[in-house]
């Protein structure tokens, strides 16, 4: 960024705003919102909505762009997924699959990677069909990514995290449990991609999955770390917390 200045949008939706993704290689970013629609905005110009997808009956949970091509999926609380072409301005296709949090596959953009209950869904978007399936977590899915790869799919509950591979069918490759640190959200770390990065109550969990070694960060004092995410660019790791406060690590 050139500066650390604030440009505010003269447009809005009309509830909170639940989810926000950029589209990749692009300045253009999308928002979900309970008012049951996703709008498109240029963080060039973000003064006024680009587009205004109207068509959800539902809560909009959550949204992604494909890595390639101009599409981009949002699941609401009906479980209905919508499909959107983003150059004709029309929706491509709706189906029920549910849908807490969905992600398509980096780099391929195969696969769409579904987190609803305890329970992970991967579909082909060239068919819609069901690819994989992993199912085992004993509660709610409260956080979900793939590997810069695409190749796994790490998840976290709040009494654990797993790591799952769309090459074996169904069944987890490593798991770690919280032990009553109440796991809330999990990314790849963008330097070392075989470390898992934990957010739980207080502090930050590295896991190493293949020698479970697992350290810890101390990191927000009396409050849970709700949110992870990570620039590759430059391998920084930001964390969000319930105590009202975002950190940057490196």
């Amino acid at each position: 960024m050139d500066t650390c200045e604030c440009i505010n949008t003269s447009e809005s939706h009309l509830g909170p705003i639940s989810e926000v993704r950029f589209q990749p290689r692009t300045t253009i970013f999308a928002t979900s919102s309970p008012d049951k629609t996703v709008k498109l905005w240029d963080s060039n110009n973000p003064r006024t909505e680009l587009l205004d997808l109207v068509g959800h009956k539902g809560v909009v949970k959550s949204l992604d762009f494909h890595p390639n091509e101009t599409l981009l999926c949002s699941s609401d609380s009906f479980d209905v997924i919508e499909v959107w072409d983003l150059v004709k301005c029309i929706r491509l296709k709706n189906f029920m699959a549910g849908g807490q949090k969905i992600r398509f596959q980096p780099v391929f953009g195969k696969f769409l990677a579904i987190a609803n209950g305890n329970a992970i869904t991967v579909l082909d978007i060239q068919t819609w069909m069901v690819q994989n399936r992993f199912q085992g977590h004993s509660k709610e899915i409260r956080s979900m990514c793939w590997d810069a790869q695409g190749q796994k799919i790490a998840s976290v509950t709040e009494d654990c995290a797993r790591v799952w591979s769309i090459a074996v069918r169904g069944q987890y490759l490593h798991e770690y449990k919280a032990n009553g640190k109440r796991f809330q959200s999990i990314i790849f770390h963008p330097r070392y991609p075989n470390v898992l990065v934990i957010g739980a109550f207080q502090d930050i969990e590295l896991w190493i999955p293949e020698t479970e070694q697992v350290y810890l960060i101390p990191s927000h004092t009396k409050a849970t770390v709700t949110g992870l995410a990570a620039c590759v660019q430059n391998q920084f790791i930001a964390s969000c917390s319930s105590d009202h406060t975002v950190k940057i690590w490196k």
